[in-house]
């Protein structure tokens, strides 16, 4: 039984979905990401995670149809990445996700990357597609408190999800708190603390975490399951990635154990502040120099 995140118009979502973050390589499009998908679809995920960045949303559409499952069983994400945004081209940019999916839809549309400049305009972008019902959710992604506060003093419709690296080296309560103040569901990208595109060492991550790996022993599961069940037990949506059958299949069993309040704290503790990936505060410029493939 999948975790569900429940919004408060009633739709539904598994808590647990699939990130497809440079399957096989940054900005792959071809048979073997439709292949890692569905191989995911097949293992039970029905949330799955992509953006115009990442190159792969025709893989992600190819895979649901080639499932033979309806459309409506699944929960698509994408994003607006940094060069899109603005009124005019954020519009532009969906349509062309749009396109690639081969969709009529998406389920949840997110502004990948803050950029305070052009917030006001991008969003309202996004309540056009929402009011048009080519978007049924709208969301951010590595949004900041400061954000996050300049978002909602113009914004018809809420966003329900914020979209962040977090894991236990990068706990970012303080962040969580706004989110949780203002009933938007915190995701975590990266939720096991990297993949294997950034080349850091295994033995830098929290997997490799001695903390991790003791609970991990104690219930008779791998250190990737405890840090997934410590995000779904405190509320929040992961976001990992797999591309191996065994890492797909153990992401989503996480029903046979239950982690206690002492070991969510423990490895709330493990908090070093410390990002694999983009920092908000300077992302930006980086950002900009880096192109939506066709």
């Amino acid at each position: 039984m999948q975790h569900e995140i429940v919004l408060k118009d009633g739709t539904r979502f598994p808590a647990l979905g699939f990130g497809t973050c440079a399957i096989g390589d940054w900005q792959q499009d071809d048979d073997y990401v439709v292949d890692t998908i569905l191989k995911a679809i097949k293992a039970g995920y029905r949330h799955i995670d992509t953006a115009s960045l990442y190159g792969n949303e025709r893989s992600v559409g190819k895979a649901i149809k080639a499932s033979g499952i309806p459309r409506e069983a699944f929960f698509v994400v994408s994003k607006v990445w940094d060069t899109e945004q603005g009124y005019d081209e954020t519009l532009n940019a969906f349509d062309a996700s749009l396109k690639r999916l081969d969709m009529d839809y998406i389920d949840l549309y997110l502004v990948h990357w803050p950029n305070p400049a052009k917030t006001q305009a991008t969003w309202q972008a996004l309540e056009h597609l929402h009011a048009q019902g080519q978007v049924r959710q709208l969301g951010l992604s590595n949004f900041r408190p400061s954000d996050i506060e300049q978002l909602l003093s113009f914004a018809k419709v809420k966003p329900i999800y914020n979209q962040l690296e977090l894991h236990p080296y990068l706990t970012q309560r303080a962040l969580c708190d706004v989110c949780d103040k203002h009933d938007i569901y915190v995701s975590c990208w990266s939720p096991l603390g990297s993949g294997t595109w950034s080349g850091v060492p295994t033995n830098e991550k929290p997997i490799a975490d001695a903390v991790v790996l003791g609970i991990a022993e104690k219930h008779g599961v791998s250190a990737g399951q405890v840090i997934l069940k410590w995000d779904l037990q405190q509320g929040r949506i992961a976001i990992p990635k797999a591309e191996s059958d065994k890492n797909i299949k153990a992401n989503l069993e996480l029903d046979s154990f239950e982690l206690s309040a002492e070991q969510l704290s423990a490895i709330d503790q493990l908090n070093r502040d410390h990002r694999y990936g983009g920092d908000p505060d300077t992302a930006y410029e980086g950002n900009m120099k880096m192109q939506v493939p066709d």
